[in-house]
């Protein structure tokens, strides 16, 4: 890392006023922008390849390599000899060759490639392997476009997580920039809360603690101090240097930019990462790895995710055994008709054991499509789709998602628990009241902000016992750091405090009167003090909680600036404070002392004696901020009612101004609904505490560990908390609640790192948002579920029943395949991406122990499936014994009890019976329609209507590969119309099961 003095020579007059525009263009030509080259990727092709070594990818290929191989003993013995030969050469290479039992799959799909065209050059086309080898590519495909597509919203939702703006000094003036922007010989101003931009040296300490976890894995706080000049030494446990990604903890400081981007420490690690992100466990024992999970977005599986595959697993133990019963029913059935026998003594055994060998074979194969159909490899796909999708449309919303799990978690949530300044208010804070001399002003007209007045001190107070700054631009004034300093910054430099006044800069008042030592503002102290140099005296300077400043005080300054008793006016500031609470307002008081001749200027000895420095406090006065609510907060607030969310607002303000708001938002609107005091909250036991929390509202004056407490204590009771925080005290809050919101706006870094979620505009309406988002992911995977056990159920019956009614269900195994590809497939993507439903914020929260099939869903499929498996046995007794839709007499290749047309008719029937079905699965509770709202998802529409086209296509001209026949146009229309009387039995039976 480069030392204060290698800036300084490369930049002279960086460290006093920070880089000119030309400096910090000609310092990012050289150094380059802070930009970490992104982690390595596994290669596209490897990722596809991988998809074959599935289990039903192996099953299927063991399938296609068996049928083609008998097809070429068929044709040629010799043929047939090389390709055994060539399949088992394969599988020895795989045992003795290291390393090449990963790519076997890959390898015998290529092999299979090249015995398809074999087959087809000596005249005896494979059809049946050809169609499942489709069928591995078509499942190999969709794995690999649903993981690429998750892939890319998570790499645009990756690129998110390095939007941070860092306060920098440049020309002079303090500006926000963005964290790329920063180059080296910045001049970086370092607050609690801050992450540190880039690697550099410290130039300026005033108790800086850095949380330096991410290098060292030590988590506690290590203090920082100045840097000499000329040390080249670095390292994490040097003091004065800093690194990119730790955090500030505590304190303030002034850092200079040495390394920037690839350059700097967590490049370098970055830089040697694999791209495949570590476990847990790992990740918390190594460098890289916390560096890779400081990088990318977790993906660790869900709780949905978990509970998907628990059912999955189900359902595929199901689909083995239906399949095995369905080829012994076969099998019996082969039997009986004389499909499978013994040659007898007049007839030639050959051509007989080898018609037995292949409805054997065929039987096999077709056992293995049935336990494809019913394993339902689209439900993982689902899942991956659904998430993508919500995180996706979340981040649109403001709530950028860090942590895959929050997508489904904030949709279960049954308590919010909200701060009010920035989440529940606009954040737009203006000094409305000032009280000075033991009176309340709306204005101070005619007051004197002369040194030694208590306007003056108020004045000094705001300028200089503050950390924020403000910054112009495009035309607005935007405030660098704490919001409510920059509420008292905007009222100086505009003039406000005196209508008409001068504007005062505080810049100037900054310079005139240099900060010695700082003790900042915490939930705790609730204050913050600067000991400045006043002219030839220091003084201190105080700000912060009314009580608390007062509790210091037992003189003010009067109007004259003579010093008197505080008693003899604290009523009076009392009920002006009361009076600013009531109106909704924030209050902020001011205190001063002159500090005793010999008092020390160096910072450590300072520091040794800081608790004289709040001792013989003068109160000045207070001023009165107002925030106004957020006009979507109301209704916000009621739709949580009604969704059986109860909101809790916990804030630092005081009781009254607490409740103000409270009854503004609409959360003290019942006789029981309580508030109550950090105090009172306190001196409660946890059960007398559970007690109360169903009727706590409002949390004033909390405290860090009062909302760790409450979310502790919720938990406890089985809710699901959301917890939003934006200072650096809350991050254990937002840690230990099972969704944790940190402010995008006014939040620090620790507390973004500490978070699941991050609103980007700190709008409480958005934390509303994610919950639509969240219930409507689960709804989603709901409706994909209830279309794949319909079909399961009933393509499994109807396979099963067929071979003991005397009928073979007239699916070839391309057309099978088909059919899996549009249950696994495309009524994945259709069914996931249905928007929230109006009504679904209107129904309670899912419990965590909720099945994923409910009662509902469970009569749905039962129903449903029913009707399929009378309906298509119906159709195949009329098929083979009456002769209905015979047409022209052509038998089918396949299945000779029909005829071509017959079996076309059979397979286009069932299709459609499934597109149709996918409206009744939009509805997911009897009382509401498919039908509803069907036309503002275009993109249902869209996959519906790509459905039927392929299905047209591939009976136009599939021909003999899918043994069907084209149809004629009054054949669809027929076909269509019929088929969608499931729509009508849908609609029927829920309305009977709704009554």
């Amino acid at each position: 890392m480069r030392s204060l003095r290698d800036v300084a020579d490369l930049f002279p007059k960086a460290r006093d006023a920070g880089l000119t525009p030309d400096e910090v263009t000609a310092s990012r030509g050289r150094f380059g922008a802070n930009r970490l080259t992104p982690l390595p990727k596994e290669p596209v092709w490897k990722k596809f390849l991988e998809k074959f070594d599935e289990p039903i990818i192996k099953i299927l290929l063991a399938a296609s390599l068996l049928k083609i191989v008998v097809d070429l003993f068929d044709a040629s013995p010799v043929w047939g000899g090389l390709g055994l030969a060539a399949v088992l050469a394969v599988v020895v290479a795989a045992a003795v060759v290291k390393g090449l039992g990963d790519w076997v799959p890959s390898i015998l799909f290529g092999l299979a490639a090249v015995l398809v065209g074999v087959s087809v050059l000596v005249g005896h086309p494979s059809y049946e392997g050809l169609a499942v080898m489709i069928a591995v590519a078509l499942a190999t495909g969709v794995a690999f476009y649903a993981e690429y597509r998750s892939d890319n919203e998570f790499d645009k939702l990756n690129a998110t997580k390095d939007d941070v703006h860092v306060k920098v000094t440049r020309g002079g003036t303090v500006h926000a920039v963005g964290l790329e922007d920063v180059v080296v010989g910045d001049l970086v101003v370092l607050e609690m809360g801050d992450e540190i931009p880039a690697d550099g040296r410290v130039l300026r300490a005033n108790e800086l603690m850095l949380d330096q976890s991410l290098m060292t894995g030590e988590s506690e706080p290590v203090k920082k101090t100045a840097a000499r000049d000329d040390d080249a030494a670095d390292g994490p446990e040097q003091p004065g240097c800093v690194y990119r990604g730790t955090q500030v903890v505590d304190g303030v400081g002034l850092m200079v930019v040495g390394n920037v981007g690839d350059d700097t420490m967590i490049g370098q690690i970055a830089r040697r990462l694999s791209g495949e992100p570590e476990g847990d466990e790992a990740a918390a024992e190594t460098a890289e790895g916390r560096v890779q999970q400081k990088l990318t977005i977790s993906k660790a599986a869900t709780p949905l995710q978990e509970k998907l595959t628990v059912l999955a697993d189900l359902i595929s133990k199901v689909g083995y055994i239906a399949a095995v019963a369905i080829f012994v029913a076969l099998l019996a059935r082969g039997l009986y008709v004389g499909e499978v026998r013994w040659p007898g003594a007049d007839e030639a055994a050959g051509p007989v054991l080898l018609g037995s060998v292949r409805a054997l074979l065929s039987y096999f194969v077709y056992m293995v499509i049935i336990v494809v159909v019913a394993v339902p490899e689209g439900l993982p796909m689902s899942v991956t789709v659904s998430l993508a999708l919500a995180m996706r449309k979340m981040t649109r919303a403001n709530a950028l998602v860090r942590q895959l799990v929050a997508t489904e978690t904030i949709g279960s949530a049954t308590v919010i628990c909200s701060d009010k300044t920035g989440t529940l208010t606009q954040n737009k804070m203006t000094v409305s009241r000032v009280g000075i001399g033991g009176d309340v002003h709306d204005t101070v007209a005619g007051s004197s902000a002369d040194p030694g007045t208590p306007l003056g001190w108020l004045v000094l107070n705001s300028a200089v016992n503050s950390t924020a700054s403000l910054e112009e631009k495009d035309g607005k004034t935007l405030t660098v750091g704490n919001t409510t300093e920059g509420a008292l910054l905007t009222w100086l430099r505009g003039g406000a405090w005196v209508p008409g006044g001068p504007a005062l800069d505080y810049a100037t008042l900054r310079a005139d009167h240099p900060v010695l030592y700082q003790l900042h503002f915490s939930s705790d102290r609730k204050r913050m003090t600067t000991v400045t140099r006043d002219g030839d005296k220091l003084v201190s300077l105080v700000k912060g909680a009314p009580e608390m400043i007062l509790e210091h005080c037992d003189r003010y300054l009067a109007a004259d600036g003579s010093v008197r008793p505080l008693a003899d006016v604290r009523e009076r500031f009392m009920m002006g404070l009361r009076g600013a609470a009531g109106d909704a307002m924030r209050t902020l008081a001011f205190a001063h002392a002159v500090l005793p001749p010999g008092f020390p200027q160096d910072e450590d000895a300072i520091h040794e004696r800081r608790d004289e420095i709040e001792k013989g406090l003068v109160f000045t006065g207070f001023v009165a901020i107002r925030d106004p609510i957020r006009p979507e907060v109301p209704p916000a607030v009621a739709q949580c009612r009604g969704a059986g969310i109860e909101v809790k607002m916990i804030t630092g303000d005081n009781i009254e101004t607490a409740r103000a708001i409270a009854r503004e938002c609409g959360l003290l609107d019942s006789p029981d609904a309580l508030a109550m005091t950090s105090d009172e909250f306190n001196q409660l036991s946890d059960d007398e505490l559970k007690a109360k929390l169903p009727h706590l509202r409002v949390l004033a004056r909390a405290r860090p560990l009062d909302k760790y407490r409450m979310v502790k204590l919720l938990q406890e009771q089985q809710h699901v908390v959301a917890m939003t925080g934006d200072g650096t005290n809350d991050a254990p809050s937002l840690k230990k609640a099972d969704v944790g919101l940190a402010m995008g706006i006014a939040g620090t870094e620790v507390a973004k790192e500490a978070s699941k979620i991050v609103l980007l505009d700190d709008s409480f309406g958005t934390i509303v948002k994610a919950v639509s988002w969240g219930r409507s992911l689960y709804e989603n995977i709901q409706r994909f579920v209830q279309f794949q056990l319909t079909i399961n159920v009933s393509a499994l019956t109807i396979a099963f029943l067929g071979p003991f009614l005397g009928l073979k269900p007239p699916f070839t195994v391309l057309q099978l395949l088909w059919i899996n590809v549009i249950m696994d497939t495309f009524a994945a993507i259709a069914l996931c991406s249905e928007p929230p439903r109006p009504g679904l914020m209107r129904a309670k929260p899912k419990r965590r122990d909720d099945s994923i099939v409910t009662r509902a869903m469970a009569g749905n499929i039962l129903i449903t499936a029913a009707f399929f498996v009378v309906v298509m046995i119906a159709l195949l007794m009329g098929m083979q014994h009456w002769g209905w839709f015979a047409g022209a007499g052509e038998k089918s290749g396949e299945f000779p009890e029909l005829t071509l047309r017959q079996a076309t008719i059979f397979f286009c029937v069932y299709v459609f019976f499934q597109v149709w079905n996918q409206i009744n699965c939009r509805s997911l509770d009897p009382r509401e329609s498919g039908f509803y709202k069907l036309f503002a998802n275009p993109q249902f529409l869209l996959i519906a209507s790509l459905t039927v086209v392929g299905q047209v296509l591939i009976v136009t001209v599939g021909g003999a590969v899918f043994n069907v026949e084209p149809l004629g146009v009054i054949d669809w229309l027929v076909i269509a119309a019929s088929t969608a009387s499931v729509l009508a039995f849908a609609e029927v039976a829920r309305r009977l099961r709704g009554n």
